[in-house]
């Protein structure tokens, strides 16, 4: 029985139009939003409390800031490879949220978001929403200007 169903997965269609792989860069996104994310978050403070600033980024030596931004400081300056990761991360937000975009709209103008897809198409625009929604509140935290004025 499970034999019968791999073969009918292998031997199933699937357009070969360049338009089909939106969906799997924004999975592919997702999956390195979801590593590097767990990867900062290990050495990110979210707190508001102040502190004085006393990095390795020698102009902001002895300044007053947030935990939060102090720690986004840290990440990118003292840890090794910190700001490669949170550079990847970003990006791959960036990357994730367009790739939805363009393939939500992929799938209106073609008309796939018809029956029988139509719970299909609500879970896309659902999820677009979130990401949305996330991409927000992750610009927030790290508490610097971009945070304060994005």
């Amino acid at each position: 029985l499970g034999i019968y169903n791999l073969r009918f997965l292998i031997r199933k269609a699937f357009p070969d139009h360049w338009t089909f792989m939106f969906g799997e860069i924004a999975l592919y996104s997702f999956i390195i939003l979801i590593l590097t994310g767990i990867w900062l978050t290990m050495f990110f403070d979210p707190s508001m409390s102040e502190t004085a600033y006393h990095g390795s980024h020698v102009p902001l030596q002895g300044i007053t800031m947030s935990r939060a931004y102090e720690s986004t400081l840290r990440i990118s300056f003292d840890v090794r490879g910190g700001l490669f990761i949170r550079q990847l991360h970003h990006w791959s937000a960036l990357v994730m949220i367009a790739t939805l975009c363009i393939h939500m709209l992929r799938h209106f103008l073609t008309g796939s978001f018809r029956r029988p897809r139509e719970i299909n198409w609500l879970i896309g625009f659902v999820l677009l929403v979130v990401v949305t929604l996330e991409g927000f509140i992750g610009y927030s935290l790290p508490d610097d200007l971009l945070s304060g004025t994005g």
